[in-house]
């Protein structure tokens, strides 16, 4: 028996859930909800969306200190995406062709099925899609496409949804 509490986690598979806003504010409910956003989720491949956060550091010398000191530096984002080729039109291969800006709407830590509503904690990224790389085939697999996302504004973490 641990000694400290043992915090919950989180489990992953069916948990998550990604929209595309094109437009409009993607915080609201509605423009979430609403015909021109798509559920991309199960468009990506389970190691489609690798979103990653670097930061860069400061360097903070002193005169005669032993040991030199750093602060943090401006953070990056990078978001690559792969997901699988298909000619229906709600799928990330139709909805993200090179160029297309717009909105990446993640939700974590909720069933996929649970449809969003005011209140849920979302991750937004600002983006626009770099050119569309299709993927070399493999034996016994799918086509995929490769897929750069530029981040194009400051991500808001765990903002939440209103109506």
């Amino acid at each position: 028996m641990p000694l400290d509490a043992v915090p919950a986690s989180s489990q992953s598979d069916g948990r998550w859930k990604i929209a595309y806003v094109p437009s409009g504010n993607p915080l609201s409910v509605a423009i979430v909800k609403g015909a021109s956003s798509k559920n991309l989720t199960y468009s990506f491949t389970p190691d489609g969306f690798n979103w990653a956060t670097t930061q860069a550091e400061v360097a903070d010398p002193r005169l005669t200190l032993v040991q030199d000191l750093t602060r943090p530096g401006k953070k990056k984002e990078t978001l690559e995406t792969k997901y699988v080729d298909s000619a229906a039109a709600d799928s990330a291969a139709a909805v993200l062709t090179e160029g297309v800006s717009g909105f990446f709407v993640i939700r974590r830590g909720t069933d996929n099925a649970t449809d969003w509503t005011v209140g849920d904690k979302v991750d937004v990224i600002t983006f626009t899609a770099g050119a569309q790389r299709p993927d070399a085939p493999v034996e016994n697999g799918v086509d995929t496409i490769s897929q750069t996302q530029y981040i194009t504004a400051v991500t808001l973490r765990k903002a939440t949804l209103i109506a």
